[in-house]
């Protein structure tokens, strides 16, 4: 009796483990198993190529001709990103700020003409002061081959000399050193005529040096 009761059962059984059973799954290869699965057209967020991009047309539509979209990710280098944009501040910031070493000019030389406005009517001649300022923490030799240490040109408009202050003076054929000593200065005052000027021209006042190292120095002057 009980092996009979079995049998039914397993017979009764059978197709309903026969509906419920899964089948085996077989091999799967590699690209089968990396694929990526096509949208589903049923779901309320897909949308095909052409309706996007006659939804985008849309979205821009009355803007700007001239308006950019920026398109991301950009690379490091190219003139949208941030990293271009962070230099082109900064740069542009600091364009106009020196931060290489600032160093002193060895000498200093310095020319003053006074009075600075003079009337030919009033002044045969006007005073010259010449400056040379030793900047260095060393001292400064002038070699000269004569008694004679500096000269004096006078140019008109056109750039010919119309005066030479050692025309009529004599110096002597003696060497001589001149010692500037650092942080100081040496200064020359003489005095030039003004015969050969006409009111309203301008003229340039040069001054120089004859020592074997030659300073020199200019300025413009304009009689009335």
């Amino acid at each position: 009796m009980k092996h009979a009761v079995l049998i039914l059962l397993a017979t009764g059984l059978a197709p309903l483990l026969a509906q419920t059973a899964k089948p085996k799954a077989g091999p799967v290869d590699a690209a089968t198993a990396f694929a990526i699965a096509a949208p589903d057209e049923n779901s309320p967020f897909f949308m095909d190529p052409l309706s996007a991009a006659r939804t985008r047309n849309a979205d821009y539509a009355g803007r700007d001709a001239n308006d950019t979209i920026a398109e991301y990710p950009q690379s490091r280098n190219t003139s949208g990103s941030a990293v271009a944009q962070i230099k082109g501040f900064f740069g542009g910031m600091f364009s106009s700020v020196n931060l290489g070493p600032i160093r002193t000019a060895p000498t200093t030389e310095k020319l003053e003409v006074e009075p600075a406005k003079f009337s030919l009517q009033d002044r045969r001649e006007v005073n010259v002061t010449y400056t040379i300022r030793n900047n260095t923490k060393q001292i400064s030799r002038l070699e000269y081959p004569t008694t004679q240490r500096i000269d004096i040109l006078t140019h008109d408009s056109k750039g010919i000399v119309i005066d030479r202050w050692s025309d009529d003076r004599a110096f002597q054929p003696e060497e001589g050193i001149v010692v500037i000593n650092p942080k100081e200065r040496i200064e020359y005052q003489e005095k030039i005529p003004t015969r050969e000027m006409k009111a309203g021209e301008s003229y340039r006042v040069e001054t120089f040096t004859t020592s074997s190292e030659k300073f020199q120095s200019e300025k413009l002057i304009n009689p009335e």
